[in-house]
């Protein structure tokens, strides 16, 4: 009855000898934590570290530089 990760699809089950794990829950969505990366450039996102938290639009999970890399490309492409 594990959750599955969204990326890989595996359960998040607890490391061998472990009795707990740790998910990351985004977007209604689970992760284990080597799975938690930006989807366009791959950057493993952590809420403990400055700059790399998840900066999730339109359901993608991105880093803050590739979430406003899309946001430019939006902009610019509704100018038209």
């Amino acid at each position: 009855f594990a959750p599955r990760c969204s990326v890989c699809l595996q359960p998040i089950m607890p490391e061998q000898g472990q009795e707990e794990t740790v998910r990351i829950v985004a977007l209604d969505r689970s992760f284990h934590v080597g799975c938690y990366r930006c989807e366009d450039c791959g950057l493993q996102l952590s809420s403990e570290v400055d700059g790399q938290g998840c900066y999730p639009l339109d359901d993608h999970v991105l880093c803050r530089e590739c979430n406003a890399k899309r946001v430019q490309s939006l902009a610019s492409g509704n100018v038209h």
